[in-house]
């Protein structure tokens, strides 16, 4: 949750109030499920026990060999806010909102390939409308202290094939929008980033 915007917006959409003291402290993130990883052109089933399933546009970075960024890629952080919303209230989560689906792709952009401070055009698209238009700039947090406070207090530390995620850019995600648009079946959402290229997947 690297974007000042993105928190503030969510929050808001949720009736939580403002971004909170402690989320300026540090970058806040959780562990995802790597089993449960689609590529750029697959099906992504929806849950079977969600109405409000919605799109993240991320920026994320693959580890290499050197525990430093390999590359730069787009990551869809699929997510069922009813569920992740009931998860959240026990102090908990997410979980079941969060783990059963995330989209990486098209391509792998090494750093060198890329501007220097990352400051990307993100558009994402549902059923060719656009949804979001957006930069991947504004990070709150630099990719050093992403990658610093993921690589904490774990044995390992982070290596080879880590995908570390910014957490959403502002204004990318339906929940910031307040509309209610949720993905349903059919629905093909589509997320670029300048340089990178598109993500396409269609919900099944």
């Amino acid at each position: 949750m690297a974007f000042e915007e993105h928190v503030r917006n969510a929050r808001a959409a949720t009736g939580r109030g403002g971004v909170p003291e402690a989320w300026y402290e540090a970058p806040r993130f959780y562990f995802s499920n790597p089993a449960a990883i689609y590529r750029d052109g697959e099906d992504v089933p929806r849950p079977a026990d969600t109405r409000a399933l919605d799109y993240e546009l991320e920026l994320a970075c693959v580890i290499g060999r050197d525990g430093r960024p390999e590359g730069f890629t787009i990551m869809n952080d699929w997510s069922a806010r009813d569920l992740q919303a009931r998860e959240m209230q026990v102090g908990l989560g997410p979980a079941k909102g969060k783990d059963f689906a995330t989209s990486l792709g098209p391509v792998l952009v090494s750093p060198d390939e890329l501007p220097a401070d990352l400051d990307l055009r993100a558009v994402a698209k549902v059923n060719g409308e656009v949804r979001t238009d957006s930069r991947t700039g504004g990070m709150h947090f630099s990719w050093e202290e992403l990658l610093a406070a993921a690589a904490r207090n774990t044995p390992a530390g982070l290596i080879p094939g880590d995908v570390i995620g910014s957490g959403t850019v502002g204004r990318g995600c339906i929940l910031e929008h307040g509309d209610g648009r949720w993905l349903v079946p059919g629905d093909v959402v589509e997320l670029e980033i300048e340089g990178i290229g598109i993500l396409r997947n269609r919900v099944v």
